[in-house]
């Protein structure tokens, strides 16, 4: 059985060399209106090449960006290299988030659907720190993703522990979610 290490690299290999694709229209409009990072600290979950990740850092955050695929990391380092940014990388297999890790500014996570995850997102999150999440609904056009990883119509919506929303977008087989961990949680 081929793990999901495995898959992941198999994928980012065949694009090896490629520029990072473009970041996702809702992510870009929230980072836009988060205005400079100035410092603050935040995480691409399932990061891939690094294309949130790139935007974030471009914008002044201190970014560590998470992926399970070695070889993803590998070509964000050099994505970042390319446009003269910083950026941080650490393998992680998101089923299991590690202990250890500081709290953020701001956790950004697309076209990644783990069902598991989303009421520990929060955990991630400084008080007043902003969450932002991106990915297909079973709208979405074609074979790919699976059914397993699209959102039912309203699904993200829905209440996170912790988490108050500030804008929530659906439509064209994507739904996108932009929330702020309560001051009091």
């Amino acid at each position: 059985m081929v793990s999901d290490r495995e898959r992941w690299d198999a994928r980012h290999a065949l694009g090896k060399g490629e520029p990072a694709h473009s970041p996702d229209p809702f992510v870009a409009e929230v980072l836009a209106e988060l205005g400079p990072g100035r410092g603050r600290r935040a995480l691409d979950l399932a990061c891939g090449t690094g294309r949130h990740a790139l935007v974030a850092a471009e914008r002044g955050f201190a970014v560590e960006a998470w992926d399970v695929s070695p070889m993803a990391l590998e070509q964000l380092l050099a994505h970042a290299s390319a446009r003269g940014v910083s950026v941080a990388t650490r393998e992680v297999d998101l089923t299991q988030l590690p202990p250890d890790t500081p709290p953020a500014g701001l956790v950004v996570v697309a076209d990644f659907l783990d069902r598991d995850l989303f009421p520990r997102l929060g955990s991630l999150l400084i008080p007043g720190g902003s969450l932002v999440i991106s990915t297909f609904t079973v709208d979405f056009p074609g074979p790919r993703p699976s059914g397993r990883f699209r959102l039912e119509r309203g699904e993200l919506t829905r209440d996170l522990p912790g988490l108050e929303r500030v804008r929530a977008v659906e439509g064209g087989g994507r739904a996108g979610l932009w929330a702020r961990r309560r001051e009091d949680s």
